[in-house]
């Protein structure tokens, strides 16, 4: 072999080389623009189907996207709504779905047609935020003459629940379960012209479609130090804070809610749902 043939051979690799990341690159790039044209569409009948004012966020998770195109079966759409109303009091709830081993055609798909899309397991979950909570703690007498503002919210330990010490709690004796979990409220109110400042502990539960909120100790902030709040301004305190909301059918595609939590100024309830079909008319929200 001559030493002017080995250079030849070089360059031809190099030139190999240099196509097939070239077409790689537009292969990846026609996947993505595929997964774009279908997320549009997918967040248009989104849109229809949970009766939205605007079209919701979604992602199409799985790389690459043609393979699941080709065989019709998506594994995981995520959708995701914010600034939802339910009612009068619940203004900007937040809504995200993940939709697993999503089975619709990809030209139905990409043209928008699909009109029976078939989901084995739908996982959902609300958000309400703390300033729809306020509101709701002021949509009452009580609150209203309290003046709650400024709320924060954000997760407790069950030994924060009672003024009286008790024994740290086994998995066996915790009042924490899916349906019912610690949270911790701070807020101001006005009494007599004054502000005042307060942390609230207490229990949040889940019952069908309701959250309830369930007060069970109250301090008094001064400070950088913690009162017992005058007797007479627990029980309207208490009174302001013992609300109940019913998120209705916040959660789509026939979730039925089964947890609830506490996440940073925000309460949260989450379910799932299988064997769901789109184009039946009962995915909306209510």
């Amino acid at each position: 072999m001559t030493t002017a043939t080995r250079p030849r051979r070089g360059r031809r690799w190099k030139v190999l080389v240099a196509v097939l990341l070239v077409l790689a690159a537009l292969l990846v790039a026609a996947d993505f623009t595929f997964a774009a044209i279908a997320e549009y569409q997918v967040s248009k009948k989104m849109r229809t189907e949970l009766k939205l004012a605007d079209d919701p966020s979604v992602i199409i998770h799985g790389f690459p996207f043609m393979l699941q195109a080709a065989r019709g079966d998506y594994q995981d759409i995520e959708i995701e709504a914010n600034g939802i109303p339910i009612g009068d009091t619940l203004r900007d709830l937040q809504v995200n779905a993940h939709l697993y081993d999503v089975k619709v055609p990809l030209s139905e798909l990409v043209s928008g047609s699909a009109h029976s899309v078939l989901i084995n397991q739908v996982e959902g979950q609300v958000k309400i935020s703390a300033a729809d909570v306020n509101r709701a703690f002021n949509a009452t007498g009580v609150g209203q003459a309290l003046g709650v503002s400024n709320l924060t919210i954000g997760p407790t330990s069950p030994d924060t629940l009672y003024d009286t010490p008790t024994p740290t709690p086994t998995p066996t004796t915790s009042p924490y379960t899916d349906t019912s979990v610690g949270v911790r409220l701070s807020f101001s109110i006005t009494v007599a012209g004054r502000p005042l400042k307060i942390n609230a502990y207490g229990l949040l539960g889940l019952s069908g479609t309701k959250i309830q909120v369930q007060p069970t100790r109250l301090e008094l902030v001064d400070g950088v130090t913690t009162l017992k709040v005058p007797e007479a301004l627990q029980q309207p305190i208490f009174a302001a804070l013992s609300t109940e909301l019913d998120l209705g059918k916040a959660l789509p595609f026939t979730v039925v809610p089964t947890k609830v939590g506490v996440d940073s100024n925000a309460f949260s309830v989450s379910g799932k749902a299988t064997n769901v079909q789109l184009g039946s008319g009962r995915s909306g929200l209510g």
